[in-house]
């Protein structure tokens, strides 16, 4: 299926009680560092199998899924207050109940104006559309995501050479288990291999699908996969995945 490319962009100001969620004011708050399943869009439980994520990132990213496509934007705390901005998306087709799923979503993601921490432990964010979601994981409180080797991660590209600038685009990374990588990269997805020795990494090859993009896609797909040949180490800063090369490139969560 060939996959494009859509921004969606939206503001929404929180108010409510954060319980012990509830941190500093800053841009990633009390959230940072948390993952969360949704469980219900608008009183509606959320597809058995297909529920939508949302990683908060110390760097005030918020990515996940909606159940059929990936998406990343930028989130800041106030308080008990929140914004989230720049919401990009993958733009696979989704059809019937998936596509109202993921419309009902991103509107509530978006358009929240409160957000609380229940006694049950679960996150509530309530204004346009309510969304309860709870802790990603069997039980506990919210997963920390401590990542230590590069094997079974998921990425979303936030920075390249310094500019993070990529016309609404959204490449990304998936390092596989089997010493394979792949992602997509702009307009195709790619597929190779990567060897991993400590803080060094290098890739293969890379092979991608042969579909015609016009700039601003073909000039970002071809910036990114002519980065990889240079990358010589990788390193964590603050949940972040850095890339060390000619030209540097840094990943979310994904």
């Amino acid at each position: 299926m060939r996959i494009s490319l859509v921004l969606l962009v939206a503001l929404g100001a929180l108010s409510a009680s954060a319980c012990s969620l509830r941190g500093e004011d800053n841009a990633s708050g009390g959230l940072a560092n948390t993952t969360w399943t949704v469980t219900s869009i608008g009183g509606a439980p959320t597809i058995a199998g297909a529920e939508p994520t949302m990683t908060f990132d110390p760097g005030g990213t918020v990515s996940g899924t909606t159940g059929c496509n990936q998406y990343s934007g930028s989130f800041r705390t106030d308080g008990d207050q929140i914004t989230v901005v720049q919401l990009s998306s993958t733009a696979a087709m989704c059809e019937g109940e998936g596509g109202e799923q993921e419309q009902g979503f991103t509107s509530g993601l978006t358009g929240a104006t409160s957000w609380r921490l229940a006694e049950n432990g679960n996150l509530e964010l309530s204004g346009v559309t309510e969304i309860i979601a709870e802790p990603k994981g069997p039980d506990g409180p919210p997963e920390t995501l401590p990542v230590t080797e590069l094997p079974g991660t998921s990425w979303v590209l936030t920075e390249m050479g310094g500019t993070a600038d990529f016309a609404n685009i959204v490449p990304t990374l998936e390092f596989g288990g089997d010493g394979t990588v792949s992602g997509f990269a702009g307009c195709n997805t790619f597929t190779g291999t990567y060897t991993v020795d400590g803080a060094s990494v290098t890739f293969g090859p890379l092979a991608s699908t042969k579909i015609g993009c016009e700039p601003p896609a073909s000039t970002v797909e071809t910036g990114y996969l002519g980065a990889f040949s240079g990358v010589t180490g990788w390193t964590l800063v603050d949940g972040r995945l850095v890339l060390d090369g000619p030209v540097p490139l840094a990943f979310g969560p994904g």
